[in-house]
């Protein structure tokens, strides 16, 4: 288990890091690319909770348009679609799995965590849901190279997953502070890596991948009427608190992707899996929309 830690809320300072400290991404990236006659694409996938959702439309949309994807570097629930994804299910299974989801299929996988423990659910079962969807695989059985974003909650530190077993890095990096208790691995407390870098599409950048696609799911906040005037709940609250947070945070390190994506899912609250039919449509449009400005970079970089 190898554990690259950035300085504390930099993302100047983590981009040095990875230049300086080199990853087993990168060695793997080198490996996966020597040879091969054509620019390098890579993949950041956001956080955004259910609305992250969208990311199986875009990867669907991608594959359609055989645009190659050489790595995917995911945070939250972009490291849990960018990591079943990396294991070995194609769009249309994960396509499949998004459609299942129900509100009695969410809250099945909710067990609820031992008071004054860091977070309102255990987590186990999602673990346990995590470990069957990437078939139980290490960093170093994927088919390419992935890895996903972390905080430490305890230092402020930004940590970069890419060894061990793909479910505990993608449990760590979607573990929404006060919402799941904080994952331990490697000696740290880590919790969801949106709160520090919601869209890491620096790492690529670091990476010197040629063409750098990052998906942008981070909301906007639109209550509803009825919402107006109501106190949140514990929840809501928590999951809003993230948001906000992550909206300021994403904008900058978004921006040095060469194409972002952003599919219109601002109106769908982070908590809501059931809505999959039309955030999954939504990352299918928003993706559509995106090709010419991807073939366009593509043919830039030389392919």
């Amino acid at each position: 288990m190898e554990l690259v830690s950035a300085a504390p809320n930099t993302v100047a300072t983590s981009m040095e890091v990875l230049r300086t400290k080199l990853p087993a991404t990168g060695r793997r990236l080198r490996a996966r690319m020597d040879g091969v006659n054509r620019p390098t694409v890579g993949l950041a996938l956001g956080s955004g909770a259910a609305r992250g959702l969208a990311h199986i439309g875009v990867l669907e949309v991608l594959f359609r348009s055989r645009i190659p994807i050489d790595i995917i570097v995911g945070c939250s629930m972009g490291a849990v679609i960018g990591g079943c994804y990396a294991a070995g299910m194609d769009s249309y299974e994960l396509l499949e799995m998004g459609l299942a989801i129900d509100r009695r299929e969410v809250f099945r996988h909710v067990d609820l965590a031992v008071p004054n423990r860091g977070g309102l659910i255990s987590g186990a079962r999602i673990e346990g849901l995590l470990e069957e969807l990437t078939k139980g695989k290490t960093f170093e059985q994927l088919r390419f190279p992935f890895a996903c974003t972390a905080a430490d909650i305890l230092t402020g530190e930004e940590v970069v997953i890419e060894d061990g077993p793909v479910h505990e890095g993608i449990r760590a990096s979607s573990s929404i502070p006060g919402v799941f208790q904080p994952m331990m691995y490697g000696g740290r407390a880590l919790v969801d890596g949106g709160i520090l870098n919601p869209i890491p599409a620096n790492y690529l950048a670091a990476l010197k991948v040629d063409v750098s696609i990052a998906v942008d799911v981070m909301p906007v906040l639109r209550p509803s009427s009825e919402q107006l005037g109501k106190v949140p709940s514990i929840v809501s609250t928590l999951i809003n608190s993230f948001d906000i947070m992550g909206r300021l945070v994403a904008a900058p390190v978004a921006h040095m992707a060469t194409v972002v994506v952003r599919p219109q899912v601002g109106e769908v609250f982070g908590a809501e899996f059931w809505r999959a039919t039309e955030l999954i449509t939504e990352g299918f449009r928003a993706a559509e929309a995106a090709i010419p400005a991807i073939r366009e970079a593509l043919n830039r970089a030389g392919m």
